[in-house]
């Protein structure tokens, strides 16, 4: 079986996930690898939407149906195929799948916009290595998955939900769902400058917040200790 150069990449985008996949080996190999990468972060994954990018990699409608079945097996929804190969977002735009993100400087075919003026607000398209930062607040039934670490410049309202591989930091009121250390770190942590969410995961384990209320709100940070997750005063 021949070797796939380089491991899957997943990153948090607007629209759910973006993932990466080698363009070279097998098919097959890339089914395999895709299994494999799909069971180990299940509990991170489940649920999203994603793009998946397959670069150069050559691929027709069956190959596609194969892949959306294995989304759908792990309770996931394969929304669109990024494609060099014309023949690979034909046979996307044949399974209604989308093939390019929203935003994106490409027309329909994939191919690079030109004179297009960069708003002055434009973000990166590249985000650091590791992090996303989201300068908005997350109402309720706006979902956020990503990899790293997530950054909130706002409040995450309740009904909102964050799941990250690494930290959560939010700048403001944090009531809704947050997941930290989702991949099985429990040296992850959450902090918030109003730390009262419905429930707060790190790693495998659970908090919800006590009924009672509270009096003036203070800056909190919530991390494992000795086997449960408990908030402290958040020293910035």
């Amino acid at each position: 079986m021949e070797q796939v150069a380089s491991q899957i990449s997943i990153k948090g985008i607007r629209e759910g996930l973006l993932m990466t996949v080698p363009d070279r080996g097998s098919f097959a190999d890339l089914l395999a690898l895709l299994r494999a990468e799909l069971t180990q972060k299940q509990a991170f994954l489940q649920g999203s939407r994603v793009a998946l990018q397959v670069g150069y990699r050559k691929l027709n409608k069956e190959d596609l149906r194969d892949l959306q079945t294995l989304f759908e097996q792990n309770q996931l929804e394969l929304w669109a195929v990024l494609a060099e190969e014309t023949a690979a977002r034909e046979a996307a735009r044949d399974l209604a799948l989308a093939t390019r993100l929203s935003g994106s400087q490409t027309d329909l075919n994939g191919n690079l916009l030109t004179q297009v003026p960069e708003p002055a607000t434009a973000v990166p398209a590249e985000k650091p290595q590791g992090g996303l930062i989201l300068k908005e607040t997350l109402r309720s039934g706006r979902s956020v998955y990503h990899e790293g670490h997530v950054v909130i410049i706002g409040d995450v309202n309740p009904g909102a939900e964050i799941v990250a591989g690494g930290d959560v930091i939010v700048w403001g009121r944090l009531r809704g769902l947050v997941h930290a250390g989702a991949l099985g770190d429990e040296t992850a942590v959450i902090c918030a400058l109003e730390l009262t969410p419905t429930q707060l995961r790190i790693a495998d384990q659970i908090a919800i917040s006590p009924d009672e209320k509270r009096g003036r709100a203070i800056p909190e940070q919530a991390a494992i200790r000795n086997g449960q997750i408990v908030a402290e005063m958040w020293q910035r």
